[in-house]
């Protein structure tokens, strides 16, 4: 997306960003706003509610809010103008929101790739010039998708779910959008199109806002640089039979199973963690369609000379520069589409069986979990009000969806819980620790020469001589 100054605007202030539309009213963009509680184990930066790791709400998160927050559905020309368009495959409706190619006009690519094109639309696929950056969806699946990537955050930054912000559209707007879905590719699209039509239409307070001018719902990241849904995560069977899927299932501990002095180690650990988070964070939703719709990103990660962890699709040459250890190109986990969950009728869901079949989780999602659990159920004075009002005000979670999520992760946390009390789940999957250790030595050798360096430049006071 288009680059925002990282001290643009502080974190939650304002609260919200303005688009005035040609038909006279405000679209609203909700910002990241801070959670009303931190965890213990997070490390703040100064006067700041953001992380310094990617275990919490991180600067990267807040600057690629404000990156989808400024995007405008009708400026003509300049970096904020998108083409707005339908998504016309695969089984859910929703608007997806394209960098406009420099060949192309926003116009021109909206009246020519959005609607129906046959030949190049097709059940599953739908390729338009310029890149897709984001998705606007609306009704159950924007709730579901927002409280996910919170969700997310607050127990530990589970997968790579991208950032996701509450945002508002012109009814007039998403109905000229909704008129080109009539005919899409796929024949559920077709008919969640037309769902979504008739219930705009009829002024819907699950997708209309009170005054009938403004539609609203989830407007999510695009991720770069994922291999989506690959064939191997399409059955728990085909899950069942990676590599990492032995560690989890194993009741050894997992440094009797890997050699975690061995670089080698780290994808399979790297994986472990991620599914068992990944399912953790499903289970919690009831979140059914995920066989078949897990996303793999191939990630540089790399160990600095502070000894911090750090990972990102693409490595500048500071990143380069900072590093002590080689960048290792590890497959990571990725969540980016999470509009299936709040399923609460459903009696299981489709990865529950590896969460069943794991022995092995991570300490920092164990602890978030009691953490926010504890929360939820008032360990600190009015902490569960604070925690509803957050849900319901700043990540628009309906009270009853908001009610049934809590529920759901109380249950979870109850349930880890007993099953690590009983040592049926081991708290000994650390990628992160395993990564540093491994190169400990790179770390100290560095910082010592930084600071024989900081020695050398220091300025050596002379004795004045005394006067004769």
């Amino acid at each position: 997306m288009n680059s925002v100054s990282d001290e643009s605007l502080p974190l939650g202030d304002p609260p919200s960003v303005e688009h005035p539309t040609p038909n006279g009213v405000t679209e609203i963009a909700q910002r990241l706003i801070r959670f009303p509680f931190t965890q213990s184990d997070v490390k703040l930066k100064y006067e700041d509610a953001l992380s310094v790791s990617k275990d919490w709400f991180t600067k990267l998160d807040k600057n690629e809010i404000d990156q989808l927050d400024s995007l405008d559905f009708y400026v003509s020309s300049g970096p904020q103008s998108v083409g707005v368009v339908p998504k016309l495959h695969n089984t859910s409706a929703g608007i997806e929101i394209y960098q406009l190619p420099s060949t192309e006009n926003k116009e021109t690519f909206e009246k020519t790739e959005g609607p129906y094109r046959p030949g190049v639309t097709k059940k599953y696929s739908n390729k338009r010039s310029g890149k897709k950056v984001a998705k606007f969806k609306v009704d159950t699946m924007a709730e579901s998708g927002l409280a996910c990537f919170y969700m997310s955050r607050l127990l530990g930054h589970l997968v790579e779910v991208p950032p996701a912000t509450y945002r508002t559209m012109d009814i007039q707007e998403f109905e000229k959008v909704g008129d080109q879905a009539r005919t899409t590719g796929h024949p559920s699209c077709t008919e969640a199109w037309a769902t979504l039509r008739s219930r705009v239409k009829s002024g819907s307070p699950k997708l209309v806002l009170p005054g009938g001018q403004l539609v609203f719902g989830s407007l999510a990241e695009n991720p770069r640089g994922e291999n989506s849904s690959p064939e191997d995560y399409w059955t728990v069977g085909a899950i069942r039979g990676h590599s990492f899927y032995r560690v989890l299932s194993s009741r050894s501990a997992v440094a009797d199973i890997l050699n975690l002095n061995d670089v080698k180690c780290l994808q399979d650990l790297a994986l472990a963690q991620d599914m068992t988070r990944g399912v953790i964070l499903d289970s919690i939703f009831r979140q059914v369609d995920r066989l078949g719709n897990i996303s793999i990103a191939q990630l540089q990660r790399y160990v600095t000379s502070e000894g911090k962890v750090k990972w990102d699709d693409k490595v500048s040459d500071k990143d380069k520069a900072e590093a002590v250890s080689p960048l290792l190109p590890l497959k990571r986990i990725m969540y980016k589409d999470n509009d299936d969950g709040m399923n609460w009728g459903m009696n299981s869901i489709s990865v529950t069986p590896i969460l069943n079949e794991t022995h092995h989780i991570d300490q920092t999602i164990y602890n978030r979990l009691q953490w926010l659990a504890g929360l939820m159920q008032d360990s600190e004075p009015g902490s569960d009000a604070k925690i509803r009002d957050y849900f319901m005000n700043v990540v628009h979670t309906s009270s009853d969806n908001y009610d049934k999520l809590k529920a759901s992760l109380l249950k979870q946390a109850e349930s880890l819980k007993s099953r690590v009390d009983s040592k049926d789940i081991l708290l000994d999957l650390d990628f992160e620790g395993t990564m540093k250790k491994l190169y400990a030595k790179e770390v100290e050798a560095a910082q010592a020469a930084k600071n024989a360096a900081k020695t050398s430049a220091t300025p050596v006071e002379e004795t004045p001589t005394p006067a004769p």
